[in-house]
């Protein structure tokens, strides 16, 4: 694909306005829409175009990306009057880099089929963090042919992509990364709050845990105690790499996709209850790290109380 391919990028959120920097660095025209204008201030003062509409965002696009919160907002950007599917010409290819329901995409990407329209998805790990230094992780389901026409693309905000199979594949794995990474930050949170109540010190625990058995992605980046680790949201105000209600939504998913093919999964339950618990407290814009915070701050209550 050459390299002025005609790029359009809806959704400038935390993680699809850095990615969209990306593509915009690395000398693809871009075209950006957002559903508040603003946030697009900063790409068109960079050079990228603002479009009015989905519509007028996917009119003369050569590959259009979208990252959005949930599967309702994909459906409606793509299908609302003045949405993609109005404005895309025929051959052109549709990138789906929300997580959303494998059986949803399924019916996205048949959509776009009718239509002429080539979809894959492309779900992501690495947050925040990954959007804003271009390491994302990509998981492509859908046809392998228009993963290649696109990779030009991809490899300018990701730097891992894998083909994982046909459509819902890549949102069927991304669930599964989410069950396992939700349980990390629960395991943690339940693991030092016990370690506050004993008096037991955070950054020698953390120590320990980095070269035994307990390290992991959260070890390294989530431990739920300030000022243990210089970048992590709880020494920097609980600024989300990944927000409670993200975490919630997709495990919410996942849950209903395991019941789906009546594959019990227990701990993903309990592991959803607790995030729903740290919306209930009124965390639900912080990063999913803070439900540490919740159970510590219920140590601390309990031992003044004593």
């Amino acid at each position: 694909m050459a390299d002025k391919t005609r790029v359009a990028f809806l959704g400038l959120g935390a993680m699809g306005l850095p990615m969209s920097e990306h593509i915009l660095a690395a000398g693809f025209p871009l075209t950006v829409w957002n559903r508040t204008a603003a946030k697009a201030d900063a790409l068109v003062a960079a050079g990228a175009v603002r479009a009015a509409t989905p519509r007028d965002a996917a009119q003369g696009a050569d590959v259009i990306l979208t990252c959005l919160p949930t599967q309702d907002e994909v459906r409606d950007v793509l299908t609302r009057p003045d949405g993609l599917l109005a404005g895309l010409a025929r051959g052109a290819a549709f990138v789906d880099t929300s997580t959303i329901d494998p059986s949803a995409s399924q019916q996205l990407i048949a959509l776009c089929a009718e239509r002429g329209v080539d979809m894959i998805e492309a779900p992501l790990s690495g947050g925040t963090i990954g959007a804003k230094s271009g390491t994302l992780t990509m998981m492509i389901g859908g046809d392998a042919a228009i993963l290649e026409r696109v990779r030009p693309v991809l490899e300018s905000m990701a730097k891992n992509i894998f083909h994982v199979g046909g459509a819902g594949m890549g949102q069927t794995l991304k669930l599964c990364n989410q069950m396992i990474a939700g349980a990390q930050t629960i395991a943690l949170s339940e693991a030092y709050a016990i370690l506050h109540a004993a008096g037991v010190d955070a950054k020698l625990a953390t120590d320990v845990f980095a070269v035994s058995t307990a390290n992991c992605v959260a070890i390294q980046q989530r431990v739920p105690v300030p000022g243990v680790l210089p970048n992590s949201p709880a020494t920097n105000g609980w600024r989300a790499g990944f927000a409670t209600e993200w975490m919630a939504k997709d495990l919410f998913l996942s849950l209903q996709f395991a019941r789906s093919l009546d594959i019990p999964v227990a701990q993903n339950a309990a592991n959803l209850q607790c995030f729903e618990q740290a919306i209930q407290a009124g965390y639900r814009k912080l990063d999913q790290s803070v439900y540490g915070k919740l159970l510590i701050d219920a140590v601390d209550a309990h031992k003044k109380h004593e």
